[in-house]
Parts: structure tokens; C-alpha cells; sequence
């Protein structure tokens, strides 16, 4: 039996280890290249084997290069569930939640995939930032409405007192004209938007007593365009127009001083004395209009054609007729109203500017007869306006325009009688025809239902349910669930609209005015798009250094020479 062993084959290690690196040894990777060559399943493992070689060697060249060349330590930071651990690894001792940012491609190459869907479209104007992420927030009626995210561009800001609502309705007035829309905030009954306006290189028009004079007559922008219509049945159309509203006007004025309807015949002599102003006999034009006195003029002047209108058969019937309606233009003309509406128009809304205001701050509180009257002379002479621009789009003369109305404190408005109420809900039914996008504002739907009539009720109500986008502020519980029988708010949140509004108790560190800060919840507001339960987007809005240097969002300028030291409380 032979007993000699066979000589032990000499062995070679398979991997070697290059700059912190392991790959195959040489003598091994001979032997992958040349099983690579075959086929079947030995093949294809050898294959995969070279590749992930090749990729080894790349980098540990990479490192041994780059550590020779520029000094970098190139060294792979060890992974761990917190993240890469060593210099420049940025490992976390606590995960917190990751805070969502949006960017364009080019700011964020490379970082998918940690880029996720935010949960607001960056469309309209910057209002915030998501209150959860952090996320930037974009809003305006009318460009949610014209990207289809709304069905109609109306919005209404509901939320207490103090909490910014008129700051994130000027915002969003700002990016509005910012976008080329017009603005008109007709009838500012605080003054709060003329700053604003002023800033922005807009119109500021100031109605009240001493402050200025509108004629419920001039036919304003509507009838200034009349003459540079090419179309003649366009011309008669507008010309029609003009007419009608400036009898409509008169008959609500008069309606406000005597308190009672207009009769149809007295509408009838109203008209018939217009045209006998504008009349080659009566000498007035569009350019030229008359005053209420000269309408009162005509009208107790009669004459044939007055006659006829009257269905009078004689002079002494004629003036017997006509003896309630001549009462009532006397009291319009030399009564208090007569200050402000017997006179030629002060300042004409200018179609140029990117902005207007009428400020009828000027006018007492009390005088709710008055606020009334000129809030809708103001309405009817913007709405003219808004027609103008349409009239003359149509007619190729100028580049189609769309328009946003601010109703701020909508409550003043519809306070001064049930008749506001009929022309706010015409506007809420036709401003997609009229281009027109509309901002309410209030604190409460309560104030929406203050009127003696269910009919006036309901449509009041119905403003905030048309509305297809609703901002909640800071509220309190019961507001809370009567919007969310509207809005159909989720529990939490009410919760949050209503922790919003609730202010930690005062403390002795509040004494110190270099410690004060702003109010919790000032500023929040929860976005809401439709009745269903479907969560909205919280946010809030921070004021930028532009705005805070500019000032246009103080509305307690009373307050600020105050000393509230309390030495001296």
C-alpha cells in the first residue's frame, strides 16, 4: 500500500483589502474572468461578480486620488437607523417629524426621493405657511377659480376681532393687483384699505362730509365711454344703461329719505326728466350731467311732455300729483344729504389704476340713513365701472380686465337696511359673468342673520354657503359648529379654530413691553373648499419687513402714543 501523499495545493486568498476597501485578489479575479466566459448560471454569477469588483476598485481609486489630491477624507460615514454616523453624516440623536419645504427642480436636484406632494398648489397669491409643515400656502379667489379649483372666485374670511382678518385680505388685495387685477374696495368704512391703495399707486376717494361730493347722477366711467363706442347699437345700448341706473339710484335715495316705495309713476317722471335735461333743450351730456337740483327743476317746472308722463290733464292736477315726489327730491337736496350728494363729483373713479378706494370713513356712525345712501351711490358708480371695462373690452378698444371687490366689515354693510342685502346677493349670483371676484368679511354668521325678515335672512346666510372658499380664524365653540354645519369642519379642526382664539392667562412677565409679543393665534386661519368633511389647510400669515416697514397694516395707530407703563395705569 503506498503511503505517500499527493503534494497540498498551494492556496491564495481570495480578497485583499485596497484603501478600506475589499475586492478580489488578483489571482482570484483571473479565475472569475475566466468562469465569466461560460455560460449557464456559473456565467451569470461571475458576471455579477466582476461588476460589483469593478465598482469596488472605482472607488477605492476615487478615495486613493482624492485624498492624495485635495485632502478630503473621503471615508464613508458608517449608516445607522439615525442616520450616517461621523463628521458630516449628520446623525440625529432624536428623529423628529420632517418639516415639508417646497422648491423648484433646480433648487432641490438630487434629493429625491425625500421630495414629496405638498398639500396646498402653489397658485395665487403667498398667504403663509402650512401650520403643520411649514409648507408655503398660496391663495387668491380668482386664480383658484380660473385654474378650476373653485367653482366660483367668491371668498369669505370669518373669525373674531383682532385676528388679522383685514391684514390677509390686503395680502392677498396686493398679489391681486400684483397680477394685474383691479381692486376696488368700494365703500371702506374703516379706512383700513387707503394706505394700501396708496401704496400701491391706486385712486383714493374720500366721501363724507367736507371730505367730497358724489353725484348720484354722473354717469361716471359707463357713460364716458359712450362716445368712443364705434358701434351704434352699442352706443344706444350703454346710453340705455346709464338711464336706467341713474334712475335707479334716485328712486333708492328717495326711498332712504322718505322711508317708504317709490310709486311707478313717480319712476316714470323721473325718467322723463331726465331726458329732457339731456335734451338739446336741456343742454346736459354725459360729459356735462345735471345735479338733483336740476331734476327737481324740471320736474316742478312740468310742461306738456311732464304732463303726458303723468297722465295729468292740467297744470293744477299735474302739481297735485307730483306734490309727494317734489317733497321728497327737496328733502334729498337741501336735507343733510344734500351736502355730499346735490354737487358735482370730486374725484371720478379712474379706470387706470390698478386700485380704488372710496373711503367713506369720514361719515358718522350713527348716520346709518347716509352710510347707506353713499355706499350705494359707491357701489353703483364701481359696478359702472366694471361694465365700462367690459363695453370697451367687447369692442376692441381695450385688453379684457378681471376685477376683485372687497367687502370688508360686510356687516356695516348689510346693517344699514334689507335692501343692501338684495344687491350684495345679486353680486354673489353674477360676478363670474361681470369677471368680478368678491372678498366678504365678517366675525360671525350671527351677523348675517340680524334682520327682521326670514326672507333677508336667508339670503344673507346664503352668502357664506355660496362662498366657495371660507378662511376661519380664531373662533369661538359655537361658531365653530355653526360653520361646520356649513363647512362641515372635522373635530379637530374645531379644536384648532378654537384654541386659535384662546389666549393663555396673563402673568407678571407680560408687564414687560420688551417681552410682549403677538397674541397666540393672530394670524391663523384654516382654508376650506367645500361642505364635505375633507380636511383644509391650516396656515398662518407672518408679515414680511416690506410690510412691516410700510405700516399698511396698522389699525391701532390710536394706540401707539399711548403710554401703557403700569406706573401710569
Amino acid at each position: 500500500m503506498n503511503t505517500e501523499r499527493s503534494p497540498r495545493r498551494e492556496r491564495h486568498p481570495k480578497s485583499e483589502v485596497v484603501e478600506g476597501i475589499s475586492v478580489l485578489s488578483s489571482t482570484r479575479r483571473a479565475q472569475v474572468e475566466a468562469m465569466a466566459t461560460r455560460g449557464g448560471i456559473v456565467g451569470w454569477r461571475a458576471r455579477m461578480l466582476l461588476s460589483s469588483d469593478d465598482h469596488r476598485r472605482a472607488t477605492a481609486t476615487r478615495r486613493r486620488d482624492g485624498a492624495a489630491g485635495d485632502g478630503f477624507d473621503l471615508t464613508t460615514p458608517t449608516f445607522t437607523d439615525r442616520g450616517y454616523a461621523g463628521i458630516g453624516g449628520g446623525r440625529a440623536a432624536v428623529v423628529p417629524r420632517t418639516p415639508e419645504w417646497r422648491a423648484t427642480t433646480v433648487q432641490v436636484a438630487g434629493l429625491w426621493p425625500f421630495c414629496v406632494g405638498a398639500t396646498s398648489p402653489t397658485v395665487g397669491v403667498p398667504v403663509g405657511s402650512h401650520y403643520i409643515t411649514g409648507a408655503p400656502v398660496h391663495f387668491d379667489p380668482m386664480s383658484w377659480f380660473l385654474r378650476g379649483f373653485i367653482t366660483a372666485p367668491i371668498a369669505f374670511v370669518l373669525a373674531l376681532n383682532g385676528f388679522g382678518k383685514s391684514s390677509l385680505i390686503r395680502r392677498i388685495v396686493a398679489g391681486a393687483v400684483a397680477a394685474g387685477e383691479t381692486v376696488l374696495c368700494m365703500g371702506d368704512t374703516k379706512g383700513e384699505y387707503r394706505d394700501l391703495v396708496d401704496r400701491l399707486g391706486g385712486q383714493v376717494v374720500d366721501i363724507g362730509y367736507g371730505h367730497g361730493c358724489i353725484n348720484p347722477l354722473d354717469v361716471g366711467a359707463l357713460g364716458a365711454i359712450i362716445a368712443r363706442l364705434p358701434d351704434v347699437d352699442q352706443r344706444r345700448q350703454v346710453a340705455a344703461r346709464v338711464e336706467a341706473g341713474q334712475i335707479n339710484i334716485v328712486a333708492g335715495l328717495i326711498e332712504l329719505v322718505r322711508g317708504a316705495r317709490v310709486a311707478d309713476y313717480e319712476e316714470v317722471l323721473l325718467a322723463a326728466g331726465l331726458r329732457e335735461l339731456y335734451s338739446p333743450a336741456g343742454g346736459f351730456t354725459h360729459a356735462n350731467p345735471p345735479l338733483l337740483e336740476d331734476l327737481l327743476a324740471v320736474i316742478s317746472a312740468g310742461g306738456d311732455r311732464l304732463r303726458v308722463f303723468a297722465e295729468e290733464d292740467d297744470e293744477l292736477s299735474y302739481r297735485a300729483a307730483t306734490k309727494t315726489l317734489r317733497r321728497s327730491m327737496r328733502a334729498l337736496v337741501e336735507g343733510p344729504f344734500g351736502a355730499i350728494f346735490n354737487g358735482p363729483t370730486t374725484t371720478r373713479i379712474d379706470l387706470a389704476s390698478p386700485a380704488i378706494c372710496v373711503d367713506i370713513s369720514h361719515i358718522p356712525e350713527g348716520d346709518t340713513k347716509l352710510l347707506a345712501a353713499v355706499l350705494m351711490t359707491c357701489w353703483s358708480d364701481g359696478f359702472g365701472a366694471v361694465a365700462a371695462a367690459h363695453a370697451l373690452s367687447d369692442a376692441g378698444l381695450a385688453p379684457a380686465r378681471t376685477f376683485e371687490v372687497v367687502m370688508d366689515e360686510i356687516w356695516r354693510v348689510l346693517g344699514v337696511g334689507e335692501f343692501m342685502v338684495d344687491r350684495v346677493d345679486a353680486l354673489t349670483r353674477l360676478n363670474r359673468p361681470l369677471a368680478t371676484g368678491l372678498i366678504m368679511c365678517s366675525h360671525t354668521i350671527k351677523d348675517l342673520a340680524a334682520f327682521d325678515s326670514p326672507a333677508a335672512q336667508a339670503k344673507a346666510l346664503g352668502f357664506f354657503e355660496r362662498a366657495r372658499a371660507k378662511i376661519i380664524g380664531p373662533v369661538g365653540p359655537d361658531e365653530a359648529t355653526r360653520i361646520g354645519a356649513v363647512a362641515g369642519m372635522t373635530d379637530t379642526e374645531r379644536l384648532l379654530v378654537t384654541s386659535w382664539a384662546a389666549p393663555r392667562p396673563p402673568s407678571d412677565d407680560d408687564l414687560d413691553a420688551s417681552r410682549r409679543e403677538t397674541p397666540p393665534g393672530t394670524g391663523c386661519f384654516l382654508l376650506k373648499t367645500g361642505e364635505a368633511n375633507e380636511p383644509g389647510i391650516p396656515f398662518r400669515m407672518v408679515f414680511t419687513p416690506t410690510e412691516r416697514d410700510s405700516d399698511v397694516h396698522n389699525t391701532n395707530r390710536r394706540f401707539d402714543n399711548l403710554d401703557t407703563s403700569p406706573a401710569d395705569r
